[in-house]
């Protein structure tokens, strides 16, 4: 089992016998959403060759960052492949526009596809990646990534669609940036990359989530290494399971909110109560019997009870065998009511308040 290039026990590379475990965490942190990373990884596996990937810490001698991410469908992404150039495209306009280099990469989010995009982005420009993200997780909306919590920095945004369009937007409103892209990618592909920056050092310190890279990395090598639920639960910190059985019943529908809504029950095996867990783009509130558990900005994660692969929200099926865990979520949306407000419940379109980890 490959731990990655570490000193003093973080991480500071990734090579190609690391993307598997990376991946794997990327796809758990996605918590049920972020879309399908199997493709991405491939593609980064193949990139990196004998090379490597460096991973600096926030602050690490980087003055200036760019976020780089996805937005649109990820069902669409799976079946329109990138070709590969789109997010270094996204990220080589806004330098053109802003006439600022940037010095790393940051991934917008660790969930999901997006964590080894970043990485694969980061190898083909020529830079490091950060060990840190703007969410901790997966989720579905640019306004939720935590640059754009409070008062926002003054950034520029690039986005670059499947087809080749690239749209630049100075925007101060995140919001606006979410109806522009989205509008755009509705007629063009379904799908495209973005970056978004430079982002001074100072100021992604203060507003990112740190050590994800790491996270995901350690993440995906105890689930390697797991015989079963319990092994995972024990190799990692702060999880715990709160259910393992058949699923009983799955609900979807649209929503304005969080595109999508939708709700799955399971019978616990062991106690026979009634788990149901609420999911927007991804796993948003959990209840037993009827009593909440877990919410955002816990990760709510969940997995075939055998294999342990992470289960989508889309994937989901009646008479499925899985288990429902939650990892703690990242400090940072803890720290304050306006940002546990970003990514709570009602932030997905759900009415429920977010369920404390204390107190869960």
């Amino acid at each position: 089992m490959h731990q990655g290039e570490q000193r003093d026990g973080v991480v500071t590379g990734l090579r190609a016998d690391d993307v598997d475990d990376f991946a794997r965490g990327t796809a758990l942190l996605g918590c049920g959403g972020g879309g399908q990373v199997d493709h991405m990884a491939h593609a980064l596996r193949r990139a990196l060759g004998d090379a490597r990937v460096p991973v600096v810490p926030v602050g690490g001698g980087v003055r200036a960052v760019m976020a780089v991410g996805l937005v649109g469908s990820t069902t669409v992404l799976e079946e329109k492949t990138p070709s590969g150039r789109e997010l270094p495209d996204a990220l080589a306009a806004v330098e053109r526009w802003t006439g600022r280099r940037a010095d790393a990469v940051v991934a917008a989010q660790i969930g999901g596809v997006t964590g080894p995009a970043a990485a694969l982005t980061a190898h083909a420009v020529g830079l490091p990646l950060v060990d840190a993200d703007l969410v901790g997780r997966a989720t579905p909306r640019i306004d939720q990534l935590s640059l754009f919590v409070g008062s926002s920095p003054s950034v520029t945004a690039a986005a670059v669609t499947s087809s080749g369009l690239r749209i630049v937007v100075d925007a101060p409103d995140p919001r606006d940036l979410e109806t522009v892209w989205r509008e755009a990618v509705s007629h063009s592909g379904g799908w495209a990359a973005f970056a978004v920056g430079p982002v001074d050092a100072e100021v992604l310190a203060a507003r990112c989530i740190t050590g994800s890279v790491d996270r995901a990395l350690r993440t995906g090598r105890v689930a390697a290494a797991a015989a079963g639920v319990e092994d995972l639960m024990v190799g990692l910190d702060g999880a715990r399971a709160v259910a393992r059985g058949r699923v009983l019943d799955v609900q979807r529908g649209g929503d304005a909110v969080a595109f999508v809504h939708g709700s799955m029950a399971i019978r616990d095996a062991a106690t026979g109560a009634v788990v149901r867990v609420e999911a927007g783009s991804e796993w948003v509130h959990c209840l037993v019997d009827g009593e909440p558990v877990a919410s955002t900005p816990s990760c709510i994660v969940v997995v075939d009870a055998r294999s342990l692969r992470p289960v989508s929200t889309e994937r989901a099926r009646v008479g499925d065998e899985l288990a429902v865990l939650v990892l703690p979520g990242a400090p940072w949306w803890w720290a304050s009511p306006e940002r546990t407000a970003r990514v709570a419940p009602r932030a997905f379109g759900i009415d429920a308040d977010a369920v404390p980890e204390a107190a869960a």
